[in-house]
């Protein structure tokens, strides 16, 4: 299959032909319906400081993606193909999709892990869930997890970008709201 592979900071991706993933235990591989293009990602291709971040490359990047299940590896009981799913990219040892020993959705197919996979909703948009899973969990969480949002706050967003944008949004969804 082909990938967009990232070679270093100041080099442009290239479309290479790599494997196609396959499940193992405890993992799916979704066809990627939709993959954001982040701030880390642009940062990546710009600034050498982000090279920390990337202990591998070539790599796939691309960490906010949505899709549908096209592979169940063992021990995945819960999910099955055809499934809608937005992905969280962090793993429980700090790791992440498209940084570190995953590769990222910047190609046709992705493999995750139980703890990346949140259902999308059918009147969802992959484009909405590949968001949603990263800026939007993002800021969610800084209003309302760090920052204690409720019901009849006054907020103040300041900033301009796509994780900004969604804040603006989170207030009306605030538990309570």
């Amino acid at each position: 299959m082909q990938s967009w592979r990232f070679h270093g900071t100041g080099r442009p991706p290239t479309r290479e032909e790599v494997p196609e993933p396959h499940a193992g235990p405890g993992e799916v591989v979704i066809a990627v319906k939709a993959a954001g293009l982040c701030h880390s990602d642009v940062g990546a291709l710009d600034d050498p400081k982000w090279m920390q971040s990337f202990p591998r490359i070539p790599m796939t990047l691309g960490h906010e993606n949505a899709g549908v299940i096209g592979e169940v590896g063992p021990g995945m009981d819960e999910w099955k193909v055809g499934d809608r799913i937005g992905l969280t990219p962090v793993m429980p040892d700090g790791d992440a999709i498209g940084y570190g020993a995953w590769d990222g959705g910047y190609g046709p197919k992705i493999r995750a892990t139980n703890v990346n996979l949140v259902r999308l909703p059918d009147e969802l948009s992959f484009e909405m869930g590949a968001m949603a899973t990263d800026s939007g969990i993002t800021s969610y969480h800084a209003m309302v997890t760090a920052g204690g949002l409720t019901n009849g706050m006054r907020v103040g967003v300041i900033g301009r970008g796509g994780t900004t944008a969604q804040a603006v949004e989170t207030p009306a969804e605030a538990p309570g709201r």
